[in-house]
């Protein structure tokens, strides 16, 4: 499964330090999704709201990778 691969990753993510948080809200007709990824002591913070968990997984996880260095 797909979205397996980068739970996993967010769990590497988190043992380098980072927050993760995936919110889902009920009350918004669009975007219901929220992924957002800080690392403390850095600049490093992305956040956004999507219907598109998987891809906005992905596309958190490139975008902290190259911040720090890693690849995916």
């Amino acid at each position: 499964m797909e979205l397996q691969k980068y739970i996993d990753e967010l769990d590497r993510i988190q043992m380098e330090g980072a927050f993760v948080f995936i919110k889902w809200d009920g009350e918004r007709e669009k975007n219901r999704k929220t992924v957002l990824i800080e690392k403390p002591d850095s600049n490093f913070l992305f956040r956004r709201d999507t219907d598109d968990l998987v891809t906005t997984l992905k596309e958190g996880i490139a975008e902290y990778d190259a911040a720090f260095s890693k690849s995916i």
